[in-house]
């Protein structure tokens, strides 16, 4: 998988051409930025989520289809549908379908700009997106920092999402503080590194996973084209990698087309 993903690397970046790139309002693909899009502005976005690597097998891929609208005044919206599958090691030890792939559930986000990037000291933004889905509904809230230096873009956010099971009416909270640093390497190649700590609040012990992983993106005149890769590098407070809950390893890809 390692392999695959550097050869998927190679090939994105042998596709840069100085010059035909659009703005992007997004260059991480865990991290938010503060950009939105402007008035009457519409984007379809898809997000794809493998997940893989557990103390027995374990294998997940969640799907995102995003229509997102710009506005005006520093306001945008967007409406997603949620896809998710996965597939996990039964007691006799064979294989079996745990779930999916069925639409796993429907967000609404909505996203404000309160200061600019580049224009101001700092960036900064709120993030509202309840998440409806057929056993549980959850609202995140995300504060977003960013700041463009020249070729450079950092961007942090702190995710607070509560959540609450209709079947056993018992409540969840994820607080998930993350970071994304990278570089503009041509209009159309941009290269950086992501990183966020899930801290997981419910019935059983906290966890507190922390991954960290490079991503790429490359960008047309109307669209563009990102992969990211996140292992899981450290169970903070925890004897060892967290592989019972965790993940080892997740692999994202994402597009937009500008409508």
């Amino acid at each position: 998988m390692r392999k695959t993903l550097r050869v998927l690397l190679g090939a994105l970046a042998l596709l840069a051409v100085p010059g035909l790139a659009r703005a992007a309002d997004r260059h991480f693909i865990y991290n938010y930025e503060t950009g939105v899009e402007n008035a009457g502005e519409k984007d379809l976005e898809t997000y794809t989520f493998y997940l893989f690597g557990r103390d027995t097998f374990y294998s997940a891929l969640k799907q995102q289809i995003e229509f997102e609208t710009g506005l005006g005044d520093g306001v945008q919206t967007s409406l997603y549908l949620n896809f998710a599958q996965e597939l996990v090691q039964d007691p006799s030890g064979g294989v079996q379908q745990s779930g999916g792939p069925l639409l796993d559930g429907v967000s609404n986000e909505w996203k404000f700009k309160l200061a600019d990037c580049v224009a101001d000291p700092l960036g900064a933004g709120f993030y509202l997106e309840p998440e409806f889905e057929p056993d549980d509904f959850e609202l995140e809230m995300k504060l977003l920092l960013d700041k463009r230096m020249g070729s450079w873009l950092w961007v942090f956010n702190l995710l607070a999402a509560p959540a609450f099971d209709y079947a056993d009416r018992g409540g969840s909270f994820l607080l998930r503080p993350s970071m994304g640093l990278g570089c503009f390497l041509s209009d159309s190649v941009f290269i950086g590194i992501e990183s966020m700590d899930e801290n997981f609040y419910d019935s059983r012990p906290m966890r507190s996973v922390f991954s960290l992983g490079p991503c790429l993106q490359y960008s047309g005149k109307d669209w563009w084209v990102e992969i990211a890769f996140l292992p899981q590098l450290a169970n903070i407070g925890g004897p060892s990698l967290d592989f019972t809950d965790s993940q080892r390893d997740q692999v994202a890809v994402a597009t937009s087309f500008s409508l």
